[in-house]
C-alpha cells in the first residue's frame, strides 16, 4: 500500500460503500485511494517523491 502526503483532507468511499475522511499528513492508503487523491483530486503526492526543481534561467538578455 502506497504512502501519500495529503495536503487537503478529502472523503473517500472504501469499496464504494463506506465513506471515510482521509486526513492531512502522511497516510498509508490503498492503490485506488492514492490514485484518486493524486491524479483526480490533486490533493496529495506520493511520500518520498521529490518535486522537480525549476531550471535556472541562463543566457537571457538584460
Amino acid at each position: 500500500m502506497p504512502k501519500i502526503i495529503v495536503k487537503q483532507a478529502f472523503p473517500f468511499a472504501v469499496d464504494g460503500l463506506h465513506v471515510v475522511t482521509v486526513e492531512e499528513g502522511e497516510q498509508e492508503v490503498s492503490d485506488r485511494c492514492a490514485e484518486v487523491a493524486i491524479e483526480h483530486l490533486k490533493v496529495a503526492e506520493l511520500a518520498g517523491e521529490e518535486k522537480p526543481k525549476s531550471k535556472p534561467r541562463t543566457g537571457g538578455k538584460a
